[in-house]
């Protein structure tokens, strides 16, 4: 099975919360504070459709978030599992973003 992007749903969200302490933490000792990112309420913007994600064989390996504006699509938050950086996810997301804010 070949990666897909999907919609985050409830059950993604222990998922989605990994991969953004995972792409962010060490930002933490640099910046002296947790990254916006880390502070934002992911179980919400799920809930209000604004998490996709990327998934290879049911696991949950990039997350993408999109926040719609009056005239343009904001690219919140884009991050990658460690462990599935460099096959092209956040090429693939970013993709996805474009096409996402052509068709809003």
């Amino acid at each position: 099975m070949s990666h897909r992007i999907r919609p985050a749903v409830d059950t993604d969200l222990e998922a989605v919360r990994e991969i953004v302490r995972a792409a962010y933490t060490h930002y933490i000792a640099r910046i002296g504070r947790e990254p916006g990112p880390m502070l934002d309420d992911y179980g919400a913007l799920i809930a209000e459709g604004r998490v996709q994600i990327v998934e290879h064989d049911g696991i949950v390996q990039g997350l993408l978030v999109l926040v719609p504006q009056a005239d343009a699509m904001l690219l919140d938050n884009i991050a990658v599992s460690p462990q599935a950086q460099g096959a092209g996810l956040g090429r693939m997301l970013l993709a996805h973003a474009e096409q996402a804010a052509v068709a809003a």
